[in-house]
């Protein structure tokens, strides 16, 4: 049993203080110094030097350290070169009291050795944990390395598509083939051949504007690329050589440049700009046949639909919360819609043309009626508040993918209508355009401050069950398999 550790004596104090602090021991305390008499020395001495440890800690005395030499052991229990009997503790005085010189060196080997083996017993803890951080980072380096390696062997979609130092500022996928065209802000129109192995560069159309690509349509054929920039021209040239067709020079008024395009038939298509001017164009003639204007607004989509008697009709999506509808043969506005309390910013038809579905300025999606366009007749609100809708595109009857500029794309079922998860994230970027491929396994998405492509595989959605789908997931923040993101259920999908 060791003595209990007794306060270092003031200064005033002499040594035969020592013997009074020990009368007013109890006995049980007594009882025990008698015990340790009979024990080994070696016990003794090492509560000495344990005692020995905690007073000079607590008294800052920096300069005794325990080492290996025995001599420096020698001297921390003799006592220090300066130093008195004065200056020790009065449990380590008793004790030396009781021992010999012959027995103090050996029990000094004792301690040596028990310090030794502390030591190595530190210096193999140590030699574990540095053998523990390097397996550690071996098995990080095989894991990030496992990962890439089955990231690139599983991957469903073209690896991002980069076009250098410009900026994009239309995308559009050929109809019939593997092929997307980027129109890029040096004035260039950029051909690529997409696979999920890789991007392959074809040809690039140079010079066909003079300032940046705004918007880029192939026609229904594919035959055609049809695209306006900035200084308000608008071309159509030929897919494969790139040889322009028909240019339109200063197609809309200077400083408002065109914001959408849409194609009547074969000879004729439909430009808009910001300022809320409608241009309809025929090939045939190489000129304009009419322009309306119905809003000072910018018209910021565009699509076309054909009426009661199939005539086609435009409905343009404006700044001021309209839709308005334009008869073709007629050259006239056949109705406007009540405003909405936001702007509207793209629309699409969906359930066989019979309805339109136009993305808001706050995020929500209200819908028409075909032939009904006085008012919309449904709303959705969009799980991010206040984050507008720039692109829809339609994926199936019923489900619809939109581009908002918080920098996800989301997926939505319409009619019912419901929240179905996130097909992809831009980060820190808003989604200015998306497109969708000829056969509906890939949307295409980038911004206008950007000089990157990502691509979405979104063939899920073929087979998609709506109603199986919401009894595991919480849509508002669920990642859909295109977005390459694990959600929380999918680490327990295997325990059911």
């Amino acid at each position: 049993m060791c003595l209990p550790e007794l306060q270092k004596p003031s200064e005033e104090s002499s040594v035969s203080d020592v013997d009074v602090v020990v009368e007013e021991q109890s006995d049980e305390d007594n009882q025990s110094v008698s015990d340790n008499e009979s024990s080994s020395d070696t016990s003794i001495d090492n509560c000495s030097l344990n005692s020995l440890n905690s007073w000079t800690n607590a008294h800052s005395y920096d300069d005794i350290s325990m080492s290996d030499d025995s001599d420096d052991v020698d001297e921390v229990l003799n006592g220090h070169d300066d130093s008195s009997d004065d200056d020790f503790p009065d449990e380590l005085l008793e004790g030396d009291e009781d021992m010999n010189d012959d027995d103090d060196n050996d029990d000094d080997d004792d301690d040596v050795g028990g310090d030794e083996e502390e030591e190595v017993e530190r210096d193999d803890e140590n030699d574990d944990d540095n053998n523990d951080d390097d397996e550690e980072e071996e098995d990080d380096d095989v894991v990030a390395a496992f990962i890439s390696a089955r990231s690139e062997k599983n991957r469903n979609h073209p690896p991002n598509l980069s076009v250098g130092n410009a900026l994009i500022g239309g995308i559009s996928f050929h109809p019939n083939v593997n092929v997307i065209a980027l129109g890029l802000s040096n004035g260039d129109i950029a051909m690529h051949k997409y696979s999920n192995e890789k991007n392959e560069h074809l040809r690039t159309n140079d010079n066909v504007h003079l300032k940046k690509v705004m918007v880029l349509e192939f026609d229904e054929s594919g035959d055609s690329i049809y695209s306006a920039c900035r200084d308000n021209n608008v071309s159509v040239s030929d897919t494969e050589t790139g040889k322009m067709k028909v240019y339109f020079e200063k197609a809309h008024r200077a400083g408002s440049f065109v914001t959408a395009l849409s194609f009547i038939n074969v000879n004729t298509f439909a430009t808009s700009d910001e300022d809320g001017v409608v241009n309809v164009w025929d090939i045939r003639a190489n000129g304009c046949s009419f322009s309306l204007k119905k809003t000072d607004e910018a018209i910021n989509s565009m699509i076309t639909i054909d009426n009661r008697s199939n005539q086609p009709t435009l409905a343009c999506a404006s700044g001021d919360g309209t839709l308005t509808i334009i008869d073709i043969s007629s050259k006239k506005m056949v109705i406007q819609s009540e405003p909405y309390k936001s702007l509207l910013t793209s629309c699409v038809t969906m359930k066989r043309k019979t309805k339109v579905v136009c993305g808001t300025g706050e995020g929500s999606l209200i819908t028409f009626n075909t032939g009904d366009y006085s008012a919309f007749n449904d709303e959705f609100p969009c799980v991010d508040k206040g984050a507008a809708v720039n692109r829809l595109v339609p994926v199936t009857e019923n489900i619809i993918i939109s581009a908002l500029d918080n920098g996800k794309i989301r997926a939505t079922n319409l009619f019912p209508n419901c929240h179905l998860g996130i097909v992809g994230h831009h980060q820190e970027m808003s989604v200015d355009l998306l497109d969708i491929s000829d056969n509906g396994h890939y949307i295409a998405s980038t911004s206008y401050f950007s000089n990157i492509v990502k691509f979405w595989n979104i063939a899920f959605f073929e087979d998609f069950d709506v109603k199986k789908h919401f009894k595991k997931i919480n849509p508002k923040e669920f990642n859909l398999p295109s977005s390459n993101v694990v959600n929380a259920t999918d680490f327990f999908s295997g325990l059911e």
